[in-house]
């Protein structure tokens, strides 16, 4: 089964658009907005805090500065995490190798196994499902993260990270393994899923 393109948040956009127009209220919209997804993502590549720091805040000057040359095509979260991929790389001077993964792994991930995990309509807040997320172990959480809460497609998603699109899958079935039974256990009724990318 394929996965479509995810089409580009309608509110994103006009506030990156009022972002090069040098909105500034705006930009702080855009920055509360994306603020702990950027630093989560710059967190898992520079373990220095004072180096993590200056790279956050190169980022977000980046998101300024490169506002004019913002493609509508894309998506606005895509596009911040890519400009904090390359000050990461400006700081390191050499990028990550990408993760392996063992192909007949990969070959055995079903399209179920892909599909976010069932969520209670009920009893579950967003932020229990964040928080469940959360404690998962560092990247698997982020590339959760990125696929269900930001709806980022696997192959934008395996680009951010350095990392094979399989291993970007592998990562996500191994979640919904982990977090299936979690979330059933607070509330087992009256289920639904999380909006799928499809």
């Amino acid at each position: 089964m394929k996965r479509s393109r995810i089409a580009p948040d309608a509110d994103d956009i006009r506030l990156i658009k009022m972002v090069a127009d040098e909105n500034e209220s705006a930009f702080e919209a855009l920055y509360n907005k994306y603020a702990h997804t950027v630093q989560a993502f710059i967190s898992l590549r520079i373990s220095d805090d004072e180096d993590a720091s200056e790279v956050f805040a190169d980022t977000w000057l980046g998101c300024w500065r490169s506002s004019k040359t913002f493609r509508t095509d894309s998506k606005v979260l895509t596009w911040i995490l890519s400009i904090a991929r390359r000050q990461i790389y400006m700081k390191r001077r050499k990028p990550k190798p990408p993760d392996q993964m063992d192909q007949v792994e990969l070959d055995s991930i079903t399209d179920d196994q892909l599909e976010p995990v069932e969520l209670v309509n009920k009893d579950l807040t967003m932020e229990t499902i964040r928080q469940r997320i959360d404690a998962l172990p560092a990247e698997m959480a982020y590339t959760v993260t990125l696929a269900w809460l930001h709806e980022l497609p696997y192959p934008e998603i395996a680009s951010l990270l350095d990392v094979p699109v399989g291993t970007v899958k592998s990562r996500i079935a191994r979640a919904r393994q982990i977090l299936r039974p979690q979330l059933t256990d607070l509330a087992p009724v009256k289920t639904h899923k999380v909006p799928s990318q499809r």
